[in-house]
């Protein structure tokens, strides 16, 4: 890779997600930048960037954000501005900003809003003809405990509870009082992602399940198998194909095998969290996302693997952490945690690449000092 070349810039790179993609793009020859509000981070330290650099918090200061990045463009000059995260609503916010010419593979800023707010896609997914679980209105209407509590804004499990009875999800209404938020009945079974990419007639899509997730309850998952579900995959194409969505995107189901009832969760109009796992399975998001983009076709085969499996090692050591000062041992889980083998890749380790996680490590590291959490 040379430094003075740049095919394409990839933004929010303090995580695993960027990683994948850096790691993903730079194996079909392509000189990837990365930029993030850190310096120091997993995808800095790798030696698939051919250069790094860093910008402004783009939520906080989305105009200095924006400066920064467009100098960088017209200084590098990509073909393609890749976002990875929910910096890609300010982006396409501001696309009137950037060079005509320069790709942005990302939805409107409305659209991209609509699919953000929980309640909003609940409701489209609701008339696309997939199931949904039940809404409640009013505390009066709920007759089993638990029941599922959450902003209408959020991610990775952020304002998401899980209240037992009816005194507790008074006292997270009163304490969420100024925030859109809908209570949900709790769904059995495991859950399950759908990633998927839909582009002018392209259409592929996989499924992973949660073999270990970081919070009680679901969200973010650190150990993922992927499964052949194709009634998942159905339902989030008839989710896409209803608002007409173009990109890359991962949607959150709930799925019980025993009884077959599936529901959905949550849509996540960018990359996932889990990226990792379709791409060790054979579906190459970010490379197949680059050439929509760029040529407007991708006509390679895709086959999807079924039992690939994929471990975030941070993630892991995070999980068990949380687990041990929350007091919450699970056996069989805590096994897994400690599972190294069986594993077709992993989100954060390279062997051709350990300064990489070592990069992860200092930025997680850096903002439990500073701010008290494992959690950025």
């Amino acid at each position: 890779m040379r430094p003075d070349k740049c095919d394409v810039i990839v933004t929010y790179c303090w995580n695993r997600v960027g990683y994948n993609i850096l790691k993903n793009l730079s194996a079909h020859g392509l000189s990837v930048w990365a930029a993030d509000t850190s310096k120091h981070n997993i995808c800095s330290m790798s030696r698939y960037c051919a250069g790094s650099f860093t910008y402004p918090d783009p939520f906080a200061k989305e105009d200095e954000f924006i400066d920064c990045l467009v100098n960088k463009v017209n200084q590098l000059k990509p073909e393609v501005l890749l976002p990875t995260h929910d910096e890609s609503v300010v982006i396409m916010r501001n696309r009137s900003r950037f060079p005509e010419d320069l790709i942005i593979p990302y939805e409107n800023a409305e659209k991209l809003l609509m699919l953000a707010n929980k309640a909003k896609a609940t409701e489209l997914a609701g008339k696309a003809g997939v199931p949904t679980p039940k809404v409640f209105v009013s505390a009066k209407d709920i007759t089993d405990y638990p029941v599922v509590f959450k902003t209408a804004i959020g991610n990775s499990a952020k304002g998401v509870f899980f209240p037992k009875n009816e005194t507790e999800l008074t006292e997270l209404r009163e304490k969420y009082m100024g925030c859109e938020a809908l209570v949900e009945e709790w769904i059995g079974g495991t859950d399950y992602s759908v990633d998927c990419v839909r582009w002018n007639g392209f259409w592929q899509a996989s499924v992973y399940h949660a073999l270990v997730t970081k919070t009680d309850g679901g969200g973010t998952t650190t150990q993922r198998e992927i499964v052949s579900l194709p009634i998942l995959e159905e339902y989030a194409r008839k989710l896409l194909d209803y608002v007409d969505f173009h990109g890359v995107c991962g949607l959150d189901f709930r799925y019980d095998p025993g009884n077959g009832r599936a529901a959905f969760i949550e849509v996540n109009a960018r990359f996932t969290g889990g990226l990792a796992t379709p791409i060790a399975a054979g579906f190459e998001i970010p490379w197949i996302v680059y050439k929509l983009a760029t040529e407007g076709q991708y006509e390679d085969s895709i086959a999807v693997k079924a039992g690939t499996k994929t471990k975030w090692i941070l993630g892991d050591v995070i999980t068990l952490v949380g687990r041990m000062v929350k007091l919450k041992w699970n056996p069989r889980e805590m096994r897994q945690v400690f599972t190294f083998k069986g594993f077709d890749a992993f989100d954060d380790y390279d062997p051709k690449d350990p300064k990489a996680i070592l990069g992860e490590m200092s930025y997680y590291l850096g903002k439990l000092i500073k701010n008290g959490k494992l959690n950025p």
